[in-house]
């Protein structure tokens, strides 16, 4: 967990967020996120999947509360290891962060404009970060 801290801290960035990867994701540490789509709530599925898609300006994360710059090493790792619980989503889990955000729909949910992978975890809520 030190080393999620330590690549939180030094990425500078405003927004931190815990994003459920889709089988397509493949990204690296320091990647840019491609944009998520609208949720088509009638049809319960992504609006990427129908024949009007809509794209959203940014990624969108589970919100971590985590103040880069304000938040010691001891309360990001409480921040973290509280989103880490609420945000049980599908998939292979990462931190993203970057400088512009806005509220998402969903409880929790923020979506990040020009979000990069920051680091992974895994199940144990470890990580590899660089």
């Amino acid at each position: 967990m030190i080393d999620i801290i330590e690549a939180i801290e030094s990425s500078g960035y405003s927004w931190i967020g815990i994003r459920h990867l889709s089988d397509d994701e493949n990204y690296q540490i320091g990647d840019y996120c491609r944009n998520s789509y609208d949720w088509n709530y009638e049809y319960d599925c992504s609006t990427y999947e129908t024949d009007e898609p809509q794209e959203l300006p940014g990624t969108c994360a589970y919100n971590t509360q985590i103040m880069t710059g304000w938040d010691d090493p001891e309360e990001m790792e409480e921040k973290l290891e509280r989103a880490i619980r609420n945000a049980n989503y599908i998939g292979a889990p990462v931190i993203i962060g970057g400088n512009r955000a806005e509220y998402g729909n969903d409880e929790g949910e923020i979506i990040i404009a020009d979000a990069r992978v920051i680091a992974y975890l895994d199940n144990a809520t470890t990580a590899s970060a660089e």
